[in-house]
């Protein structure tokens, strides 16, 4: 009982020390454009629930993207803000 519970242990750590952490295929996209909607979404686990937050943007090509960010990063954007993410950058900035 002991190995289980340390296995679920170590699992969860690996887990929790790689969740916010961007793709390389999204280091390497790069777009400009404007926040269109923040919106954050529950989602139920087996091991409960997490919140995933959300920005829209339409591009300046008029492609309108949804990405995912952590928390911290979600929070410093608003609706109607100019957003530009550069390639290698892990997160786009205002």
């Amino acid at each position: 009982m002991f190995i289980l519970m340390a296995g679920v242990v170590v699992f969860l750590l690996l887990l929790a020390s790689t969740s916010g952490q961007a793709s390389p295929q999204a280091m390497a996209e790069a777009f400009e454009g404007e926040v269109i909607r923040r919106h954050s979404k529950q989602v139920t686990l087996t091991t409960g629930m997490r919140t995933d937050y959300w920005l829209d943007i339409r591009t300046d090509d008029g492609e309108v993207r949804s990405i995912t960010l952590p928390w911290r990063i979600w929070g410093r954007f608003e609706a109607g803000e100019r957003i530009v993410k550069r390639a290698g950058e892990r997160w786009p900035s205002t």
